[in-house]
C-alpha cells in the first residue's frame, strides 16, 4: 500500500531532494562520452539519474514499462504521439506505476519540447487533481530558472514557482502538455508542485 506523505514529512523530503539534486546528477560527459541530458527525478528520495536519450529516461521513470517513448518529443507532438504517451501514463498511474512509481511530470528547457534536454519526476502515487499539492520539489541547481516547456503526466497538473521552497510568483496549473510556458515564468522556475 502506498501512503501519501504528511505535507510537513513533504517539506522535509523536498529539502533532501534539493540537496541531494546536484550530488545524485551524473557528472558531466568526456569528449568520448555522449552527454547525458535527459534526467529522472524521484520526488520522495531526490535521487536523480540521467540518461543519453528521452527514450531511455522515460524507461527508467516507468520501470521499464515504456519502452517506446519518442526520442524527439518536438516531432511527436504534431502527431499523436504525445496522446498517446499521456495515456500510457494513466494506465500505469492506474495500475499503480511501476515498483510503486508513477510519472508525474517532464520540464524542458526550451519550447516545444525541443533541445535535447529534459527533466522527468516520479512520485510513489498519483497526484488527486485538488486543491491540494500531491508533491512539490525545487529545482535541482542545474535546472533552476531554465524551464520552458511542460508536459504533465498521468492525472497531474504542475504548477511553478519562481523562488524556491514553492515561493515568489506562481503560474499554472498546467494540465495540458504546454510547448511554451510563455513570457511570465519562463526561465524563471525555482521550485514546481503537482497536483
Amino acid at each position: 500500500m502506498i501512503r501519501r506523505h504528511p505535507r510537513h514529512a513533504l517539506a522535509a523530503t523536498a529539502a533532501a531532494a534539493a540537496a541531494l539534486g546536484g550530488l545524485a546528477a551524473a557528472p558531466p560527459a568526456s569528449a568520448d562520452q555522449p552527454a547525458l541530458e535527459h534526467c529522472v527525478l524521484a520526488l520522495d528520495t531526490g535521487r536523480q539519474t540521467c540518461y543519453e536519450g528521452f527514450t531511455a529516461a522515460f524507461s527508467a521513470a516507468s520501470g521499464g514499462r515504456i519502452t517506446d517513448a519518442p526520442d524527439n518529443l518536438k516531432a511527436a507532438s504534431r502527431g499523436s504521439g504525445l496522446q498517446e504517451l499521456r495515456a500510457e501514463t494513466l494506465r500505469l498511474a492506474d495500475s499503480g506505476g511501476a515498483s510503486g512509481d508513477v510519472i508525474v511530470g517532464t520540464v524542458f528547457r526550451d519550447k516545444d519540447y525541443g533541445g535535447g534536454e529534459s527533466l522527468t519526476f516520479t512520485a510513489p502515487s498519483p497526484c488527486r487533481n485538488n486543491d491540494a499539492e500531491d508533491w512539490w520539489n525545487n529545482m535541482p541547481a542545474d535546472w533552476n530558472d531554465t524551464i520552458t516547456s511542460v508536459q504533465p503526466w498521468a492525472n497531474c497538473w504542475i504548477e511553478l514557482y519562481s523562488d524556491v521552497n514553492r515561493g515568489g510568483d506562481r503560474d499554472g496549473a498546467f494540465r495540458d502538455n504546454t510547448p511554451d510556458i510563455g513570457s511570465y515564468m519562463n526561465d524563471r522556475t525555482s521550485s514546481i508542485a503537482f497536483r
